[in-house]
């Protein structure tokens, strides 16, 4: 697969595999890092092309169809193991690859590496001290505070309060440690906007919304918003009042 790295007792592709073997080729100490464990890792939607290895050295030569990083040195909690692939965490991964991601797409793999690995603010703040001399800091924090939509479901919510003249939430937020659809600081009230298709079973999904709906989140579905748009708004127009509110009531919007 590589130089001294050889695939015993079957070919077939693997990710998992190749990152291994590209670990393995670069010898001890290395990691897969950046793209390659952003995606193994779940932060990253797509895989990069060549596998992506961060080495503890200044030192050594190119390795054909391997994407080196050299650094002086990887700090022990910077490191883990994922599938059994020595690999950075996921705070390492999103202040590696701070400097290359357009903001949108770095707030997202923060939201990813939030719901998947439980990676905070303070983890990424423990980071960024462990690695000073990083680029991107300043960046991965804007990120850390920015507001990002995830789904067609939100994109649609936000289009729903803005042609009936509400006002906008923030969207994806923490609140009281946990992470929100839609939150309006000002009015106290939380929106958590529920797809079937991450239920494993329609009463799944049918009995979150009835939990959602008791507690003080208030919650909707692809229905509420694209189908009964109209009774959707004149529900929040009541719960958010104020002067856009109550016009929007008014209007029966």
């Amino acid at each position: 697969m590589h130089r001294e790295v050889y695939a015993v007792g079957h070919t077939a592709p693997s990710l998992h595999a190749d990152l291994m073997a590209a670990v393995l080729a670069c010898g001890p100490g290395a990691a897969a890092s950046h793209r390659s464990a952003g995606h193994s890792l779940g932060i990253l939607p797509t895989r990069p092309p060549w596998p992506e290895v961060t080495v503890p050295t200044t030192a050594g030569r190119r390795r054909p169809g391997i994407l080196v990083h050299r650094v002086r040195a990887l700090d022990p909690h910077d490191l883990t193991k994922h599938v059994h692939v020595p690999m950075t965490i996921a705070s390492r991964v999103l202040l590696d690859l701070a400097p290359r991601l357009p903001p949108a797409a770095l707030t997202r793999a923060c939201h990813e590496a939030w719901i998947r690995h439980g990676t905070t603010a303070s983890h990424v703040q423990a980071c960024i001290a462990r690695n000073p001399t990083k680029k991107g800091a300043k960046k991965l924090l804007r990120a850390l505070g920015a507001d990002v939509t995830l789904s067609a479901l939100e994109d649609g919510f936000l289009e729903l309060l803005d042609r009936h003249d509400l006002p906008l939430p923030r969207t994806n937020t923490d609140r009281n440690g946990d992470k929100v659809d839609c939150h309006w600081p000002r009015h106290g009230l939380t929106v958590e906007l529920l797809s079937y298709r991450f239920h494993a079973s329609r009463q799944a999904f049918e009995a979150d919304v009835a939990r959602r709906r008791r507690s003080s989140h208030v919650a909707y579905t692809y229905g509420d918003v694209f189908e009964r748009g109209d009774e959707t708004a004149a529900e929040l127009a009541a719960l958010l009042g104020g002067q856009a509110g109550a016009r929007a009531a008014l209007l029966g919007r």
